[in-house]
């Protein structure tokens, strides 16, 4: 399995930031990619359906909201965006320090062996958008 990680500091608090996290819905708002999200059911074993900008299709299935530890976990289970498969996704939202960290990884194997530092670049790039981008909407709850 291969890895990716990213950890950045926002400005929102972390029960703002898991506010928005925690439901699962909403990521047309906070990655920029995505354009619609739909989600059928609630909590873990909910299936999520997002289209990005140019037409495809990312079926996830949620895997785990755990509030105490502010843990969100997916994977997911269709998509022919890029060179992977049996991802596994998991958002953190970390208090320290008096600030608020938020970190994203991710656990996946390669279709196609050659295309890892694309896939490497590709994921933590749209991590650290999406990061960035969720900072700034939950401030605004």
């Amino acid at each position: 399995m291969k890895q990716v990680c990213v950890t950045q500091q926002v400005n929102a608090s972390p029960d703002q930031i898991w506010n928005v996290l925690r439901t699962g819905t909403g990521l047309d708002k906070w990655i920029p990619i995505i354009t619609t999200c739909s989600l059928e059911g609630s909590g873990a074993g909910a299936k999520r359906t997002c289209t990005t900008s140019d037409g495809k299709v990312l079926k996830e299935t949620i895997l785990l909201i755990d509030e105490s530890n502010r843990i969100f976990k997916y994977r997911i289970d269709e998509q022919d965006m890029m060179a992977l498969k049996n991802y596994v996704g998991t958002v953190t939202v970390l208090e320290r320090n008096g600030h608020t960290d938020v970190s994203w990884s991710t656990e996946f194997d390669l279709t196609v062996e050659e295309a890892e530092a694309d896939v490497r670049i590709g994921l933590s790039e749209l991590f650290k958008m999406a990061i960035t981008n969720l900072d700034s909407v939950a401030a605004l709850n």
